[in-house]
């Protein structure tokens, strides 16, 4: 079975637990005016304007293993695996199911980012393969959520809460951009569903970047919305306020977003709830 593939990073520390190896996998029913790889929205492989650069390349699954088997070593002695991500994975779901199936066969953990947009079946085939799901959840508010991503946000929650119910573990990944998804009140809205969650492991707060931007121009892409700004500390401070860890709980790992594909640029710190 084959599948389209952007990019493979080995060494990766920001996409699940232990040293990981990320799988970049095309296609996206999300279009997000934030997103941080524009690339692997569309399905197809994608040349760039100006250059010879070529995103995305028809890949199977013992190709890609082959990448994943490579720092088997450092899995066993991190706790890392492979983590298969996009665009949107669940987008090749018969192809995502071959991987994880193949990676979970030779003890390797397994975990899925995921915007959560797919059928509730998808998600209850992944269970038995998957040993973690990293879950976004971009903006709480239904309409603003439609307008920023082009979908609405109800089936998406209705799939964490499936998982969640199912026993399912997961950390959340939240996309914080000023002006847009950041008010008092949708941190509120956030903080107070996902204290709700029985299963979440982590919270992660996403610091809008701009690197995005370059990847529109580099693939001829035309950005959704231009006027985005970084976070100040000041917010990244109101951030954390909202979103301080419950007594017991430690502090997840830094992440921002926006970095390119497998790597992260520097954030602030963030907290688990």
């Amino acid at each position: 079975m084959n599948g389209v593939v952007f990019d493979i990073k080995r060494g990766c520390v920001k996409d699940g637990p232990g040293l990981r190896t990320s799988v970049f996998m095309k296609g996206c029913p999300l279009k997000c005016v934030w997103c941080h790889n524009p690339e692997s929205q569309s399905p197809a492989i994608q040349r760039a304007v100006a250059t010879d650069e070529v995103c995305g390349r028809e890949m199977s699954v013992e190709e890609v293993m082959g990448e994943v088997r490579r720092d088997k070593v450092f899995y066993s002695a991190s706790g890392g695996g492979a983590t298969f991500t996009g665009g949107e994975p669940t987008m090749q779901f018969d192809f995502l199911m071959a991987l994880c199936g193949a990676a979970k066969a030779e003890g390797i953990h397994v975990a899925v980012d995921t915007c959560g947009f797919a059928p509730r079946e998808c998600f209850a085939a992944l269970l038995p393969c998957v040993d973690l799901f990293l879950y976004d959840l971009k903006c709480m508010d239904a309409a603003r959520h439609l307008e920023f991503t082009g979908v609405p946000n109800g089936r998406i929650i209705g799939n964490l809460e499936f998982l969640d119910s199912a026993g399912a573990k997961f950390w959340i990944r939240c996309p914080l951009v000023p002006g847009l998804n950041d008010s008092d009140a949708d941190l509120a809205a956030l903080r107070d569903f996902t204290r709700g969650l029985r299963n979440m492991e982590k919270l992660e707060i996403c610091p809008y970047h701009p690197l995005g931007l370059e990847k529109c121009a580099k693939f001829g892409l035309s950005p959704r919305y231009a006027g985005m700004s970084q976070p100040t500390a000041a917010d990244l401070a109101r951030y954390n306020a909202f979103l301080r860890p419950r007594e017991g709980c430690a502090p997840a790992r830094p992440q921002a977003m926006n970095a390119p594909a497998g790597r992260t640029a520097t954030g602030k710190e963030c907290y688990a709830i």
